[in-house]
């Protein structure tokens, strides 16, 4: 397939019109200032090597002013001085200087009261034992040198009894003689227990005699080729017809389209197919090598 020529630009093919085109301008405006048109365009020029805005360096509005036009606003700063310089007022020393003493307990100033201070007495009681006063006061002190409970050791009220004063109760205890001391409780000792014996099922055939077995059923084995050898009457051997016939299924059914070939007595409907020849001969057509449109180069 040939490349279709565009319609803009310069046209190649002298029968098709090229459109004028147009573009910027490639000269410089080096010579501009050559160019006079009045004097009063030439005041519009200015001096083209005049310095852009950003040559000019501006001083800050704040600080020390160079321009004597402009007035310096005052500044402030912090003193450089030492505070602590020798005897003078400012060697004063600060709040954490002082040790403040606490408002509780013994004061240090004398100006300052200290509040009594109760505590409790570190006396022993020993000397306690010595006073007398009169005998109830001494019965009351009955029992201070006596053990505490924790002292005693309590014997357990079951069992026997240590002390004679208290009763030991009966004591029964299990029996340590042999249990199977006699033949016949032998003999049963050695007797197989209840899992030993292997029953046998009840279903079935039975193996002792003395169960009896009962019957069983089961399904004939028998076949029924000798059925057909049995004559009855007339109208049970019309019952056996066509038992050895096929069946449905050994039939082969041929299509109902289509040309009918096994069975001269169906018409065979007609049929249309596409044809084969070619479209595009030479001989037959021959305004069929004529290029399509996309041959042509526009």
């Amino acid at each position: 397939m040939k490349a279709t020529k565009s319609t803009f630009g310069s046209q190649v093919s002298s029968r098709r019109h090229s459109a004028p085109s147009f573009g910027f301008g490639s000269g410089t405006r080096a010579g501009q200032d050559k160019v006079f048109v009045s004097q009063e365009h030439a005041k519009l020029v200015g001096n083209p090597c005049s310095p852009g805005p950003a040559v000019y360096s501006l001083t800050g509005a704040v600080a020390d002013q160079p321009d004597s036009t402009n007035v310096s606003m005052p500044k402030w700063a912090f003193g450089t001085s030492d505070r602590f310089m020798g005897n003078s007022k400012e060697a004063v020393p600060g709040p954490g200087t002082y040790e403040a003493h606490p408002g509780v307990g013994s004061q240090v100033s004398s100006k300052n009261t200290s509040q009594p201070i109760y505590g409790f007495g570190s006396s022993t009681r020993e000397h306690l034992a010595k006073t007398f006063i009169t005998e109830e006061h001494n019965k009351a002190l009955h029992g201070v040198n006596s053990p505490g409970p924790a002292t005693y050791m309590l014997q357990g009220a079951v069992g026997k009894q240590q002390l004679n004063q208290n009763n030991t109760e009966p004591a029964w205890v299990f029996g340590t003689g042999q249990r199977f001391v006699y033949d016949h409780v032998k003999r049963a000792a050695a007797s197989p227990g209840p899992g030993s014996y292997t029953n046998t099922p009840a279903v079935g055939q039975q193996v002792a005699s003395t169960k009896p077995t009962t019957p069983r059923y089961g399904f004939g084995t028998g076949n029924r080729d000798q059925q057909q050898k049995v004559f009855i009457s007339q109208e049970h051997a019309m019952t056996e017809a066509g038992k050895d016939a096929p069946g449905p299924g050994q039939y082969a059914m041929h299509a109902m389209t289509g040309q009918k070939l096994s069975d001269s007595r169906q018409y065979t409907a007609s049929s249309w197919g596409f044809g084969t020849a070619e479209r595009f001969s030479k001989q037959t057509h021959k305004h069929t090598s004529t290029p399509g449109p996309g041959e042509y180069v526009i």
